[in-house]
């Protein structure tokens, strides 16, 4: 196509919008050229067509503003453009070409009324003028959104500079880390070395230097933004506490670079920005030696303290850049997830990799549960890989140690453990690690070893829930059971042989019975990552659920998928289910189900004495 096509839809609707405004404005809107909107919006080549009007404000002045329109139009809103707009940076949401910020990134709007959307932002674009010229809303939004504002004026986009500090009081030294092309800054050189290593590999060099966070009690204005290392001395000297004396602190030393982060809250709560000093002996031009030490003309540790920070902290231009957050607050909610610091602080062991366990682990590691330590004795294989996390770079790997070494590096604020090893011999030889844990997950599919865990799990009076995960056949139902303090245990509803006393879907015509590979006891159920993944979301919620508010009783939640999709299997709802829950009508369907006691083999008076 074309790069100059435009489509006669796209013709149609920009007349439809000249006549709208012509209307609505009162004028005779002018219509721009190509070479004037390349003119005054360079860089803006998303921009085909554009109309300018005229407004006349409270302050007696008329003042041009453009509506600009895109290819997509009118599939996309329009955008307004103040013309006459004053020097860049003296009014927010006013970029430098004058074009207007209103609506947010997720702002929704009526894309089959288009010329009413763009008569409401005209609108819009009036209010805000007279609002940036009565004054009130100007140090109030740049302060409210400074992260914004100071990356319009920023030096590097901080891609490459990791922040592992919150960004909170008191103003304080810290430390970073310099790899290749890479930064991370955090409270302490352990920190940083438990993050870097847990991402990178162990054999990650680890060499820090001391930073400064300075904590202001207002975010800076444009106008505060430090252009030269003086300035950014006079702010720590304007930032009460000891600010001043960090930045004397970390240049004494005379590194190639300070580097100070500087912390404040804006409207969206807390946030870093960044600032470099650079070392002066690395600027050309200068008539010392590009080697030359600060403290040229005195032996060394022997310069006047003034003297070397005067030179350090000088009229050499800073570097500003943005802070890419990579602390656990933000990575885990982005600092408004009130359970974050819950989840951190909880141990989470996961009995089983395969297709249930292997996401439920990656779902508890998204939600930030501090410590996973996944078990499972076996190899991951090319069947697996279908609907399993894992892919075919884990092939022939056991799949505790493969998923623990992806979680680690995907998430290296966590601590991921493994044990490659059955569940017996996991009870047999580290029970104190779950004895430890918060909440235990299970997922293994194996009767004969989660009776052994349930056993066990008596044995210690059912301190901590345990979450057992399974599905029924071709993943049509699924079961999550949290096994709390009171109610009944794992076996009270389990057969002797390991079937449940409850299903919710049976199989009339034999739909039940597993397939089998070409190889003796290989059997497997027919489903995929798609059907499982409902099935998945429930056992990782129940788990969740009982970290953040340890359930009293036991209690058994249960999945049925669309009737549809069931009786496409040949499958009908239980008898078990129906009196209880009836007929699903459409969609799937989730259900709480109360797991009571029944004095079983496992957990009746008898077996207590006898445990006694």
């Amino acid at each position: 196509m074309p790069k100059d096509f435009l489509h006669l839809g796209w013709r149609q609707a920009t007349l439809r919008l000249e006549a709208t405004l012509r209307e609505r404005a009162g004028q005779a809107p002018e219509r721009l050229d190509r070479s004037t909107i390349a003119s005054d919006y360079p860089g803006r080549d998303w921009i085909v067509a554009a109309w300018r009007i005229s407004v006349e404000f409270s302050d007696g002045v008329t003042r041009r503003i453009d509506l600009v329109v895109g290819r997509q139009f009118p599939t996309t809103p329009i955008r307004t453009a103040l013309v006459d707009h004053p020097e860049p940076m003296t009014w927010p949401h006013v970029e430098h070409d004058g074009i207007l910020c209103l609506l947010p990134n997720l702002a929704e709007w009526d894309p089959d009324d288009p010329f009413d959307v763009a008569m409401e932002l005209l609108n819009r674009s009036v209010k805000l003028v007279e609002e940036l010229l009565e004054g009130s809303i100007v140090e109030r939004d740049f302060r409210d959104e400074f992260v914004t504002y100071w990356g319009y004026r920023v030096h590097s986009q901080g891609e490459n500079l990791f922040s592992l500090v919150a960004p909170e009081p008191p103003s304080r030294m810290v430390r970073v880390w310099r790899g290749k092309g890479l930064e991370v800054v955090g409270e302490d050189e352990d920190a940083i070395a438990k993050w870097v290593r847990r991402r990178f590999g162990d054999k990650a060099l680890l060499k820090t230097e001391p930073a400064a966070f300075l904590w202001l009690d207002a975010p800076l204005l444009p106008v505060e933004y430090p252009e030269t290392a003086a300035d950014l001395y006079h702010l720590a000297e304007r930032i009460s506490g000891d600010a001043r004396t960090l930045l004397d602190q970390v240049a004494k030393g005379e590194p190639d670079e300070v580097l100070a982060l500087l912390g404040a809250v804006g409207r969206g709560g807390a946030a870093s920005i960044g600032v470099k000093v650079l070392n002066p002996k690395r600027r050309k031009g200068r008539p010392r030696a590009p080697d030359a030490p600060l403290s040229v003309g005195f032996r060394p540790g022997h310069t006047p303290q003034s003297l070397l920070l005067g030179r350090f902290f000088g009229a050499n231009p800073v570097v500003r850049t943005l802070v890419q957050r990579a602390d656990s607050d933000w990575v885990h909610g982005r600092g408004q997830d009130a359970r974050t610091h819950r989840l951190l602080g909880a141990t989470v062991v996961v009995i089983g990799c395969g297709s249930v366990g292997a996401p439920v682990a990656c779902a508890l590691a998204q939600a930030g549960v501090g410590r996973l330590i996944l078990v499972d004795p076996e190899v991951l294989t090319w069947p697996n890989v279908g609907r399993h996390p894992l892919g075919a770079t884990a092939v022939g790997r056991n799949k505790a140690n493969a998923l623990a070494e992806r979680l680690q590096s995907d998430f290296p604020h966590l601590h991921v453990e493994y044990r490659a090893c059955g569940l017996h011999h996991l009870i047999a030889h580290s029970e104190d690690l779950l004895a430890a844990a918060d909440v235990i997950v299970t997922a293994t599919g194996n009767w004969v070893a989660e009776s052994a865990l349930n056993r066990w799990h008596v044995r210690q009076g059912r301190e901590r829930p345990i979450v057992y995960g399974w599905t029924e056949p071709h993943a049509v139902a699924g079961h999550a059971v949290a096994i709390g303090q009171g109610d009944g245990c794992l076996q009270c509803h389990i057969g002797r042989t390991g079937a449940p006393e409850f299903a919710a879907v049976e199989w009339p015509d034999g739909g039940d019975i597993a397939q089998e590979e070409p190889a003796c006891g290989a059997h497997y159920q027919p489903y995929g990552p798609v059907e499982l993944a409902y099935v998945n979301a429930m056992v990782a919620e129940v788990a969740l659920e009982c970290l953040l508010d340890q359930p009293a009783q036991s209690f058994s939640r249960v999945f049925v998928a669309s009737p549809r999709r069931i009786a496409s299997l040949g499958g009908q709802l239980t008898e078990g289910w129906r009196p209880a829950f009836g007929e699903v009508e459409e969609g799937v369907r989730t259900v709480d189900r109360p797991w009571p006691s029944v004095g079983c083999a496992a957990c009746g008076p008898r077996c207590l004495d006898e445990d006694a």
